[in-house]
Formats: structure tokens, C-alpha cells, sequence
């Protein structure tokens, strides 16, 4: 009798959980915890950190991905470009396919620096064997590139990510009970919009405005001084910090997806957004959270504004678990397998 073997991939990702910067690339880290749940052997090639320059990092994942030892099945790369560039490369000396995950800044801004940087990237996407993106707008964007893309999340725990109780979770972090809260959690940089979320709350008495978060915007925030700032948290108290809100706001002024949307929304949370990139595709305005134009803190506060009402926050976030049911980690896996399959390897 023979056994069939396990399948064995190599992810090669140049977005990673570091002990430097815990926050950085989770989704890939929930993608290789759900593909070895499943039996898959994983070997994953990974900054070690994020204290060197882009470019020594990159030929660290190179040398990294050509001599990763023992057989494999097949490669996937995170990001298109330039990590999907190493990805194929590996795949191509080992004669095994290659599947290629945008994410965003990697077709969106990366690909579009120079003329060189976008072939390079049209380059990796007409070559790949799977292309996958984590949202229509990223999928057109490799469209763009010269090739179809199937879109399949990145995928949410909704174990750590589901309704609870605000006032036990603002308790466990020492947070007041009485005000309205709204949440900003993420990067403190200028694409995120965590200063247009900061204006926006001077003119919204009632609401406490907490912003959660490291990067370079964080002086500029402390100086504005309408909002209370924390330091960035490890992935596993975001869930909590969403819980304690009665709001999560993702004011960015440009967006692949929207990850910190997604986790809200499993967590009973309205959200206001901006209406750019993949968001509209998360919120459906009216139904389980608010849209607002992109950069414009009074369109921000006056949607702030509107949720005060207790009756549409409840009604917003009772409709946010089911509006991204198919971001699951089950359905995500399967669906990627899906892929892999149509590729000849069996995860």
C-alpha cells in the first residue's frame, strides 16, 4: 500500500511577523497556520526583521528561496512584485508551479514607480502560473498587468475575531465606559489617514477618539491633540481594542482591501470608511457601515455624527459577521486550494 505524501509548499513572502514589527504581513501568517492545520508542510523564506534596507532584505528571501532544501510541490508568493519576481524564479529552477498573491501597494504603487519596476511586475504576472488578489481592484490592477486574477481573501480568525461585550473589553484595557469611542488602528502614515481621522474628531463632543498605532504621523497626531494615541499592540489584542469600540474607523486615502474593515465587521462593529480602493467592496453604506469621501474630516465627522444614534450603530453592527462570512479562514483555504488544484497539487 502507499501512502500519499503530504504536499509541501514553499511561501515565499516579504511580509512577515517579525519580533521588530509583530503587526507586519499577519495575514500571510494566518495563511501558513491554516494551510499546516490542514497537513500542508510549510517552509517559509521571510525578512527576519525590518531594520535593513528593502533591497538587503530582498537578497536575504533570495538566497533564502534558492536554497530551501527538500522537494517541493509547488511556490507561492507574497507579494507580486517584487517578491513574486524571487517566487517565480525559485519555481522555474525547480520546475514546479508558481501562484502569485497581490496585495495591493505591490500592483498598485509598487509595479507603477518606473518603467522598469512595471515590466518587471508584468513580467511576474504573465509568467506565473495562478495569480490571486485580495480584492476586485487589486485583481484589476493585475488585469493591468496582463493577466486575469481570481480573487480570494486573505482570511480572518473569526475565533479571536467575533461579537463581544464592549464594556468587558473596555475594562480588561483600562478604558473609560461612558464615551462613545471611535477607533483608528493601524500605520501611522499618510496613505492610512490616521491625521484626516484626528481632524476629524474636534468637532465631535461625546466621542473619544483613540488612535492605535506607530509610524512617522504619530508627532503631527500628538500635536493635533483631539485624539488619545497608544502605542501599536500585537495581533492578538486587536480583537479586543475593536470590541471595546462602538465604531472602527478606516480613513485611508487608498486601500487593496482593508483588513482592519473585515476584522471590525466580524466583530459587530460599524465601520466608516472611505470610499476608495477594495473598501466599498467591504461596506455597504447604510447597511453595515458608512462610506464618506477619502481625505475630508468633515464628511468623516459628520458620518461620526450620524452614529451617534444607538439604534443605527446597533442596526449597522448586528449586519457586519454575515457581510464577511466568506473572509473565514475555512472558506479562504478552501478556495485557495481550489486554485492549487487547478494547478496539479493537492493541498
Amino acid at each position: 500500500m502507499v501512502t500519499e505524501r503530504p504536499a509541501r509548499l514553499l511561501i515565499v513572502t516579504s511580509l512577515y511577523p517579525t519580533p521588530d514589527r509583530p503587526q507586519m504581513g499577519v495575514f500571510v501568517a494566518r495563511r501558513v497556520a491554516a494551510l499546516r492545520e490542514r497537513g500542508v508542510q510549510v517552509v517559509v523564506v521571510a525578512p527576519a526583521d525590518y531594520r535593513h534596507s528593502m533591497l538587503r532584505r530582498h537578497v536575504a528571501i533570495l538566497r533564502g528561496a534558492l536554497t530551501a532544501r527538500g522537494r517541493f510541490d509547488g511556490v507561492e508568493g507574497h507579494v507580486v512584485y517584487p517578491t513574486g519576481l524571487i517566487a517565480l524564479l525559485a519555481a522555474r529552477l525547480r520546475r514546479i508551479p508558481v501562484l502569485v498573491y497581490a496585495h495591493g501597494t505591490d500592483v498598485l504603487v509598487a509595479a507603477r514607480r518606473n518603467r522598469l519596476h512595471a515590466r518587471l511586475a508584468r513580467f511576474v504576472v504573465r509568467h506565473a502560473d495562478a495569480r490571486v488578489a485580495n480584492s476586485r481592484w487589486v485583481a484589476a490592477a493585475v488585469a493591468a498587468l496582463g493577466a486575469e486574477a481570481r480573487v480570494v481573501p486573505p482570511g480572518v480568525d473569526f475565533d479571536s475575531f467575533k461579537p463581544g461585550d464592549a464594556a468587558s473589553a473596555r475594562a480588561r484595557l483600562g478604558l473609560a465606559s461612558g464615551a462613545r469611542v471611535a477607533l483608528f488602528i493601524g500605520g501611522l502614515v499618510e496613505v492610512k489617514g490616521p491625521d484626516v481621522f484626528a481632524e476629524a474628531m474636534s468637532d465631535l463632543p461625546g466621542w473619544l477618539g483613540l488612535v492605535v498605532g506607530d509610524g512617522p504621523l504619530a508627532g503631527s497626531l500628538a500635536v493635533i491633540g483631539t485624539v488619545t494615541l497608544h502605542p501599536a499592540v500585537p495581533p492578538a489584542e486587536v480583537a479586543d481594542w475593536m470590541t471595546a469600540a462602538d465604531v472602527v474607523v478606516v480613513p485611508s486615502r487608498g486601500e487593496g482591501l482593508g483588513l482592519a474593515a473585515v476584522e471590525a465587521l466580524a466583530c459587530g462593529r460599524p465601520v466608516v470608511a472611505s470610499a476608495v480602493g477594495g473598501l466599498p467592496e467591504l461596506i455597504r453604506d447604510g447597511e453595515n457601515g458608512l462610506l464618506v469621501a477619502p481625505g475630508n474630516p468633515a464628511t468623516l465627522a459628520a458620518a461620526l455624527d450620524r452614529l451617534s444614534d444607538d439604534e443605527l450603530r446597533a442596526r449597522l453592527g448586528g449586519a457586519g459577521p454575515a457581510s464577511v462570512a466568506a473572509h473565514s479562514m475555512p472558506a479562504v483555504t478552501e478556495a485557495m486550494a481550489r486554485v492549487w488544484a487547478e494547478l496539479g497539487v493537492r493541498l
